[in-house]
């Protein structure tokens, strides 16, 4: 082999190894990618599904093996046959036990529902931030749509929980918080997402719909 073919190989060589590089270094920026999105995806869900859960031990330790109406209709039912024993003259004693029945069923009903939502708001980090957002001011999602909206740049998750906390001390936000509740935003498409590198931006769509709450936000307002 002559060194003018020897030189031809090896910058054939040189070439096909450069071209190998360049392949696997976009295809490990698109692993990446991909792992970021899911991260944050599977953050969603598992916020969702410990507000879930909470909701659900909370119903839970109020109703009991035997439902609250069933209780309440044993109770008011032997309350209302002394009223039938002073007045035997009354024709129609079924009715009058009836009401009772309902009336009580309803008040059982409505002091499990309360009890419930006190347990709810006092075990939960997750529904007491909903809760104080109700209470409070806006929902997060409309606080962090509202921020972006005011800005001419687009904006981290990390830029927008700082100023949303200069903006409420009195919330719970941070930069976890705020990158899912943002997500949820671009998945009902009212904020666009753009990553550059590893860094992931958030704009405001201006033509947004309305917000729609989501499963966790609507367990949390149900168990209010």
């Amino acid at each position: 082999m002559t060194a003018q073919e020897n030189t031809t190989l090896k910058a054939a060589y040189a070439g096909k190894v450069a071209a190998d590089l360049a392949e696997n270094t976009a295809e490990q920026d698109r692993i990446r990618a991909e792992i970021e999105t899911l991260q944050t995806q599977l953050a969603t869900l598992e916020t969702d599904h410990a507000l879930l859960e909470s909701v659900s031990a909370a119903l839970g330790d109020t109703t009991g093996a035997v439902p609250a109406p069933r209780r309440a209709t044993k109770k008011t039912a032997a309350v209302a046959k002394k009223p039938a024993a002073k007045k035997p003259a009354a024709k129609k004693p079924a009715d009058a036990v009836a009401p009772a029945k309902k009336t009580g069923a309803k008040k059982e009903t409505k002091k499990a529902t309360t009890v419930a939502a006190k347990k709810t708001a006092a075990t939960t980090g997750g529904a007491k931030e909903a809760n104080t957002g109700a209470d409070k001011g806006p929902a997060l999602t409309e606080l962090i749509h509202a921020h972006l909206s005011s800005q001419s740049e687009p904006r981290t998750a990390r830029e927008i929980a700082k100023a949303l906390a200069d903006a409420n001390p009195g919330r719970n936000v941070n930069d976890n918080l705020v990158r899912t509740t943002t997500e949820r935003l671009v998945a009902r498409s009212r904020v666009d997402r753009v990553k550059q590198g590893s860094t992931v931006y958030y704009t405001a769509k201006a033509d947004a719909a309305p917000a729609v709450s989501g499963p966790a936000e609507k367990a949390t307002v149900a168990a209010s």
